[in-house]
C-alpha cells in the first residue's frame, strides 16, 4: 500500500486480495470494519456509502501499517490492543487470549443458571486471562462476589485494567490451580467456572498461525499425554470448595466431552451435562454438587 490517491474501494480489495490465504471473507469483512471503527470511527454502512472517497495520508500510513501486521499473523485485536466482549470492551495483548464467542455463550449460560440462586453468591473464576468471565459475570450479577485467579503475573494486570475500566469490583490473586499449597489459600464458592488451557500439543501444527504463534502458549497448551490435567486438579479442588448444592462450570475441547463428564460424575457431582456451542460442538459441561443423601431421603 503506496501513499497516494487511496480510495476505501481500493483498500478494501487490497486488504481483501492479501489477506485470503490466512483468512476467510466474513472474517476479512470484520477486520476492515474494526479498523475502519478505530481509524475512522466509521460504522460499516459508512464504508459502503464513502466507497469512492480518498483516504486521507495519516489513515493510509495507518492502514499500511495494520496490514503488514496481519500479514505476519498478528490478530487484528493485538494491532488494536482491545475487543469486544458480550458488548464490554476489553483490553487484550499478546499476555492474554483473545476471548472467543464460545466463551460470550458460557457466561451467558452461567447467568441463566445464576439468576435463579438466592444472592448474592459467590463466584471463582479460574484462569481468568483477560478477565473477561469475571467482568461479563459481575455486569450481570452486581450483587455477586467474584475473585479470579490466573498463574500468570502479566495476565492479571490485564484483568485488573478491565475490571477497572469497566467498573467491576473483582478480586484478583496469584494463583497455580495445580499447586496444592495455593489451592488451600482459596475459600468456599457458590459458583466455580474455568476455561482452562485445553489444546493437546500435537494440535498446534494445525492452527491458525496468528493463534498458535502469537497467543500465550501458556493459556492454551496441554500434554497430548495428560489433556485433562486441569480438568481433573478443577474438579478435585470443585468438590472441596463449593457450597452445597454448587455449580461447576466448565468450557472444553469438543473432543473431551464424554471424558470429562464421565471424570465429573464420579466425583461425586450430580445433574452433569455437555452442552453445546451455536456451531452444535459439544463446548460446556455444566454440574451440580448437592448434598449428600440421608437415609430415607
Amino acid at each position: 500500500m503506496e501513499n497516494g490517491k487511496i480510495l476505501v474501494k481500493n483498500l478494501v480489495s487490497e486488504f481483501s486480495s492479501k489477506l485470503s490465504g490466512t483468512y476467510g471473507e466474513e472474517e476479512i469483512r470484520q477486520i476492515i470494519y474494526m479498523l475502519f471503527g478505530e481509524y475512522m470511527g466509521w460504522p460499516k454502512t459508512m464504508i459502503h456509502l464513502s466507497w469512492d472517497e480518498q483516504l486521507p495520508a495519516d489513515v493510509q500510513a495507518m492502514f499500511a501499517g495494520a496490514l503488514a501486521e496481519l500479514c505476519n499473523g498478528k490478530p487484528v485485536q493485538y494491532i488494536l490492543g482491545k475487543t469486544w466482549f458480550n458488548g464490554w470492551l476489553l483490553r487484550v495483548d499478546s499476555r492474554v487470549l483473545i476471548p472467543r464467542p464460545e466463551t460470550e455463550e458460557l457466561c451467558e449460560i452461567i447467568g441463566a443458571v445464576a439468576g435463579s440462586l438466592k444472592h448474592p453468591i459467590s463466584i471463582l473464576d479460574i484462569g481468568t486471562g483477560s478477565g473477561c468471565i469475571p467482568v461479563d459475570l459481575k455486569k450481570r450479577l452486581p450483587d455477586s462476589h467474584i475473585t479470579a485467579i490466573d498463574i500468570s503475573s502479566g495476565a492479571l494486570v490485564v484483568a485488573l485494567e478491565n475490571a477497572f475500566d469497566n467498573h467491576c469490583e473483582i478480586t484478583f490473586l496469584k494463583a497455580d490451580i495445580l499447586n496444592g499449597d495455593d489451592r488451600q489459600k482459596l475459600g468456599v464458592f457458590n459458583l466455580i467456572v474455568s476455561n482452562p488451557p485445553y489444546v493437546p500439543e500435537g494440535e498446534k501444527v494445525m492452527m491458525n498461525r496468528n493463534v498458535a504463534d502469537f497467543e500465550p502458549a501458556l493459556a492454551l497448551f496441554v500434554p497430548d499425554d495428560d489433556p485433562l490435567r486441569y480438568y481433573r486438579a478443577i474438579t478435585a479442588f470443585s468438590s472441596g470448595h463449593l457450597t452445597r448444592p454448587g455449580y461447576l462450570f466448565f468450557e472444553i475441547h469438543e473432543r473431551f466431552g464424554q471424558q470429562i463428564s464421565d471424570m465429573v460424575n464420579v466425583s461425586g457431582f450430580s445433574e452433569v451435562e455437555v452442552l453445546r456451542d451455536i456451531h452444535g460442538k459439544e463446548r460446556f459441561i455444566k454440574a451440580v454438587l448437592k448434598s449428600p443423601s440421608t437415609p430415607g431421603s
